[in-house]
């Protein structure tokens, strides 16, 4: 529940109160993945599981039909998720997302074709624009921002924004004496 007040202080602090907030389609589908991620992490007694897990079931069909929200309860999604916009947000169940990411509306982050597995590992305060999508076993560093209708098959370093088809790097972060072993001495190059 710690993840889910942590994601609800991201909209309060955006602007959100009251009937805004607790209306807003984005709020109900994070809440409904936080449920169902919390009954498949913390297995609960069977008597509170098995109908909770109906509720959780029902709420993320719901979700994924009428919003086409699909967040799949198995990812693993860290404590202020923000989601500007309902419609096409699609998470992968081995996808990692890490605190306070921003997602817009029409992003994917899942698997890649032709047979390659994993899905994308992404660090803290990633910002990821509109259909914009992730896929295969990348890593995208702490801070970094994925523009607009963007395909990342690639890692990304931390504090790098990327563009483009593939994902180029258009802006760099400021050198500082970075941990040898980050991600941003990863090859960054998505071609």
């Amino acid at each position: 529940m710690n993840d889910f007040y942590a994601d609800m202080a991201r909209y309060r602090a955006r602007g959100y109160r009251g009937r805004e907030l607790w209306l807003n389609p984005a709020v109900w589908s994070i809440g409904c993945y936080r449920l169902g991620n919390w009954l498949h992490a913390a297995r609960p007694f069977f008597l509170v599981r098995f109908p909770l897990k109906l509720v959780s079931y029902f709420a993320n069909k719901w979700c994924e039909v009428f919003m086409e929200m699909c967040i799949d309860p198995q990812a693993t999604i860290g404590p202020g998720l923000y989601i500007g916009h309902i419609g096409g947000v699609h998470i992968n169940p081995q996808a990692v997302l890490g605190r306070n990411c921003d997602l817009a509306h029409r992003v994917t982050i899942g698997t890649s074709a032709m047979g390659r597995q994993g899905a994308p590992i992404l660090g803290d305060d990633i910002y990821i624009g509109t259909g914009a999508t992730l896929v295969g076993r990348i890593k995208v560093g702490n801070g970094a921002k994925i523009a607009a209708n963007t395909l990342v098959i690639g890692n990304v370093p931390a504090g790098a924004t990327v563009m483009g088809v593939p994902a180029r790097i258009i802006m760099r972060p400021a050198r500082t004496g970075a941990d040898p072993g980050s991600i941003a001495t990863e090859k960054t190059d998505a071609s």
